[in-house]
């Protein structure tokens, strides 16, 4: 896509031109990256240094292209990043270790019906029984890393199949209503 704005450039003029690029679009950059992903900063952050990383790699020639490239590498690098910290977020804990409950108990009947429902949406997906379970795992708050060493399935196998489950569960809700 950028490959006719890449030329080759002495380290010299390469550094100093990204100095100069840096200094003028970092914070801009950074701005832009936090107002298309909703991400934490450290995620911002890392993804805005992957694109500026990945600028000085392919020495690009073009002040004018730049932003742009720099802005959609930082965003595509700041969601692949979002997405791995969904994956592997652990289970909430209070001060002494125990998991937090997902439920108020003051919303039990709510979540009673909640819960009917979900199951009716379930059965009526036709779940396998791997995808049940490792679907469920996740639902726990169980990491891809947690779920593949309970199930003894690879990692591969359980996004493998927390796709195809979520497919499915899809499909039945549009079938089903809300």
């Amino acid at each position: 896509m950028f490959g006719k704005n890449l030329r080759r450039r002495s380290s010299t003029t390469a550094a100093s031109d990204t100095a100069a690029l840096f200094s003028r679009y970092d914070r801009k950059l950074r701005d832009r990256v936090s107002a298309v992903v909703n991400s934490s900063q450290v995620n911002i952050e890392d993804a805005c240094m992957f694109a500026w990383v990945q600028l000085l790699r392919y020495e690009l020639d073009e002040v004018d292209v730049a932003y742009s490239w720099l802005t959609t590498v930082a965003i595509r690098e700041a969601i692949k990043l979002d997405q791995a910290d969904r994956r592997t977020r652990p289970l909430p804990v209070d001060e002494h270790g125990a998991v937090i409950e997902p439920i108020d108990p003051r919303d039990q009947l709510a979540a009673r019906d909640l819960l009917d429902h979900a199951a009716a949406v379930i059965q009526h997906a036709g779940l396998t029984s791997r995808q049940l379970e490792i679907i469920s795992l996740q639902a726990w708050g169980l990491t891809y890393e947690q779920i593949s060493a309970r199930t003894g399935n690879s990692r591969r196998t359980v996004d493998r199949e927390l796709v195809r489950a979520r497919a499915k569960l899809a499909e039945s809700l549009r079938t089903t209503g809300p």
